[in-house]
């Protein structure tokens, strides 16, 4: 993690916390826009998907030894199947659980039916590149934080920055969907992975000195490398079949 010399302080009020939670909205920014009579399905989705996205609220329950991010229930849904690619959109199909001293991250994902459990490290966790930019959420003085992630597809590899504005004054290294690994909580997180700006805002925060319980996730461990080639596979088998 690269620091600009920044000096920290953890106020003694919220260093005495042991549990909280935060909750976000999810903004979505603009597709690039095609030509009027070149208009793809891809952004018909997007524009219906963007009305569930606006009704979304992600919840982040914390302590000091983990946290679980995930969609919060309660969402009435009309339309399923915009519904679900509208998740997927913003990374909320998936249950995050992160370890604080191991900086390990579990993402429960439906897939074929079935639970699975992907295990990773949390999120830019040493990767962070911390500058002396700044401002005011909710309150909180919160510092602006960057690194770049890659995501792979059909047409190559690709990278997209990802920003994290963090408060240290909550000494907790959560943020949304698996990010973590940074002196402070992250109270907004922005990402623009395939060129779809998406920002995670706080709405609200509460702290207690009440310990987290959490059950264990269930479903059946597999590598990332092993989901992928079920989807492939799953791919293939369709068009074999037209």
């Amino acid at each position: 993690m690269s620091f600009i010399f920044l000096v920290f302080i953890v106020f003694p009020t919220y260093g005495q916390i042991n549990f909280g939670e935060v909750e976000y909205a999810i903004v979505l920014g603009e597709l690039p826009q095609p030509e009027p009579d070149k208009k793809d399905v891809i952004h018909r989705m997007f524009e219906v998907s963007q009305q569930y996205v606006e009704r979304m609220t992600a919840i982040l329950k914390f302590d000091r030894s983990k946290a679980l991010f995930k969609l919060k229930d309660g969402m009435a849904v009309d339309r399923k199947p915009y519904y679900n690619f509208s998740k997927v959109m913003v990374g909320l199909d998936k249950v995050y659980l992160t370890e604080a001293d191991s900086n390990k991250l579990v993402i429960r994902k439906e897939a074929f039916n079935e639970w699975y459990l992907i295990k990773e490290k949390t999120k830019g966790a040493g990767e962070w590149k911390v500058s002396s930019a700044y401002k005011m959420i909710d309150g909180f003085k919160v510092f602006k934080a960057t690194t770049t992630e890659v995501t792979e597809n059909s047409k190559g590899k690709f990278k997209y920055e990802v920003v994290a504005w963090f408060a240290p004054e909550i000494p907790f290294g959560y943020g949304p969907i698996g990010y973590g690994g940074l002196p402070g909580l992250i109270l907004e997180l922005e990402m623009n992975k395939s060129n779809l700006p998406v920002i995670y805002k706080t709405k609200a925060i509460n702290f207690s000195t009440k310990s987290l319980e959490l059950e264990p996730l269930e479903g059946k461990e597999i590598s990332p490398l092993e989901l992928d080639a079920m989807y492939k596979k799953a791919t293939a088998n369709i068009i074999k079949s037209k």
